[in-house]
């Protein structure tokens, strides 16, 4: 599972976290405290937010034709959940 710190001053709630992935990826079931979706090339993608942060799991289906597609709209929600650009969370991942 692979944990995202969210922006100070973002605001991000779990409504909100269930709101995103349904635009995104069109589809949103909450199961416990963990919020399921699917899309493209990704066959699992499962979230919650505890302490400020985004908690991800994803699991890939091998739809090669979809990936592009996929990491595209995976990244925009990454982005919009957290405050984070792509290129900011590699920078905060060479600061560790």
């Amino acid at each position: 599972m692979r944990e995202y710190p969210i922006k100070k001053k973002h605001e991000i709630s779990d409504e909100l976290l269930k709101d995103l992935m349904l635009k995104i990826f069109g589809n949103v079931k909450k199961e416990g405290e963990f919020y399921i979706s699917s899309y493209g090339s990704l066959e699992l993608i499962k979230v919650k937010l505890e302490n400020k942060k985004l908690y991800a799991e994803t699991k890939s289906n091998n739809k090669k034709e979809l990936y592009d597609d996929t990491i595209s709209k995976y990244n925009d929600f990454i982005e919009k959940a957290t405050g984070y650009t792509a290129a900011e969370r590699k920078k905060l991942l060479t600061k560790i």
